[in-house]
């Protein structure tokens, strides 16, 4: 039986159809829908007038998006170069899927995956956050190019230079694009390592002076990011990381989002006190993604152990090296610190899970068993119907913060007075007068919980996301004592009134 298997080298051209296939689907990828709570930290970096205003905002912001410049420095481009409607600045990443796409393109080449372009373009988590305006669809593409240099090396063995700079030009890119760089880029080069002297390969001293020089351009990134952490800039803490902030992580990874519940009605269900009573009154909507976890375990165990033994030398043990030490690190930091890893933080390795995936589909394409070899199929079909759903169905839209601006406005405009317990920035995008520091007329305001005990309660209360907005409960308690009702129900809003 003739065998699809990796080469070692660019042997022909993959089919330039799988590569075009996958293109065409980005477009598909980007909306026009509200921006939702995260997505307005990075509207103000691209509402800023000019670079010098740009950088201001940059060195005095206390958020973690100081801590993805190159980001920051590409929204504040597509504001002043494409527009800033909700469209115009996602669709800047575009051209950072497209980057990703051509890396498995080249990396697909060299393994004799090519389809290597399309997996990626099917997977949900590709979907969703190329329709994201927020860093991690450029962290995508640099990981894609990381994984292209180290599949390079695998191939080749160690021998030639090029693999070098293809990869320290990623790390240098991905060092930009977000402060946690260090780690999958330190993992894959100490995984890389010990293949080359495990395999006794003789890797050139040029490389490694690529490599060595790679590693001293970023040393003035280092500084930046030290000095924005002596300043107090960090990413907000939501929620306390057990076994079920793990399982949400693992389920947004896998691409199983667009299968059953919505991403916030499972936060909800995780929060509860009663998790296994919420869970039991779900379970015919966690039927699909149960569906669709056990073929993706059935592809991975089945798959890699068929992985034939003429395969590229240390290829799948070293991208399951590199996945499992970078998520070790994660969940140790993660529960000693109770610092969450989201989901979104593994977006710079997240292209060598893919690779993996492939990896275990060409292994049980490999494969005899003619239901074996249907398992994959059925695999990619739910994950590209998850996809699917998550940029068309509109339970999976996003926050509706323009909607609940819009309404605040119309209740502002006709002499009410309005609380905004919400995000203030989304707020501000959407010409959402705003003041904190106390109730002023024509103006939405956003109370504090230790303060609303000496104010008169609104005519209006437009809520979003209690965990977060309210978490001591005392609007909650308000709403109550004062018998207001749901007037309207948004995407994670409800707005009350008298």
């Amino acid at each position: 039986m003739n065998r699809t298997k990796p080469v070692a080298g660019p042997i022909g051209r993959a089919p330039v159809t799988w590569l075009a296939l996958s293109l065409l689907l980005l477009p598909l990828m980007i909306t026009s829908e509200s921006l939702w709570l995260d997505e307005g930290d990075t509207v103000m970096y691209a509402l800023q007038p000019d670079f010098h205003s740009w950088q201001q905002y940059l060195s005095h912001d206390l958020a973690a998006d100081c801590q993805m410049p190159l980001s920051m420095f590409f929204a504040w481009v597509a504001g002043q170069t494409l527009g800033t409607h909700e469209w115009q600045l996602r669709v800047i990443n575009v051209l950072w899927g497209a980057l990703a796409l051509f890396a498995f393109h080249r990396a697909g080449k060299w393994l004799g995956l090519p389809w290597l372009p399309l997996l990626l373009a099917a997977q949900p988590y590709f979907w969703f956050y190329t329709n994201e305006a927020r860093p991690y669809a450029l962290q995508i593409a640099c990981g894609a190019w990381l994984f292209a240099g180290f599949a390079e090396f695998i191939a080749l063995k160690g021998t030639g230079e090029l693999w070098a700079w293809v990869f320290a030009a990623a790390a240098f890119f991905l060092c930009l694009t977000t402060m946690l760089a260090p780690l999958p880029i330190l993992v894959v080069v100490v995984t890389g390592g010990i293949i080359a002297g495990l395999r006794r390969w003789k890797v050139s001293r040029k490389a490694i002076m690529i490599l060595l020089g790679g590693a001293i351009a970023n040393i003035p990134i280092a500084i930046y990011y030290f000095s924005t952490l002596a300043r107090g800039a960090k990413g907000a803490q939501l929620w306390r990381v057990d076994l079920k902030f793990f399982g949400y992580v693992i389920y947004e990874l896998t691409g199983l989002t667009g299968l059953g519940l919505p991403i916030e009605k499972i936060r909800e269900l995780a929060k509860s006190p009663h998790l296994f009573t919420a869970l039991n009154e779900h379970v015919f909507q966690f039927a699909l993604p149960a569906i669709g976890f056990l073929l993706l375990l059935l592809v991975l165990a089945g798959g890699l152990r068929r992985r034939d033994g003429s395969s590229v030398a240390g290829l799948t043990a070293g991208i399951a090296g590199i996945l499992s030490a970078n998520s070790l690190v994660f969940v140790v930091v993660a529960i000693c610190l109770q610092k969450a890893f989201w989901a979104r933080h593994f977006a710079p390795v997240f292209p060598f899970y893919v690779a993996l995936l492939a990896l275990a589909i060409q292994g049980l394409c490999e494969s005899n068993n003619r239901f074996a070899k249907l398992i994959p199929g059925l695999l990619i079909a739910l994950l590209l119907f998850s996809s699917l759903n998550l940029r068309f169905a509109a339970r999976y839209r996003k926050e509706d913060y323009k909607s609940a601006a819009q309404i605040a406005q119309r209740a502002l405009d006709g002499k009410k007075s309005v609380w905004w317990v919400a995000g203030l920035l989304p707020a501000r995008y959407y010409h959402l007068d705003c003041t904190l520091s106390h109730p002023e007329t024509g103006k939405a305001f956003c109370p504090q919980s230790s303060e609303i005990q000496n104010l008169p309660a609104p005519d209006v209360i437009i809520l979003s996301k209690p965990d977060i907005f309210d978490e001591p409960g005392s609007i909650q308690d308000l709403i109550r004592q004062n018998h207001y009702h749901p007037a309207e129900t948004l995407k994670s809003f409800v707005i009350w009134t008298k």
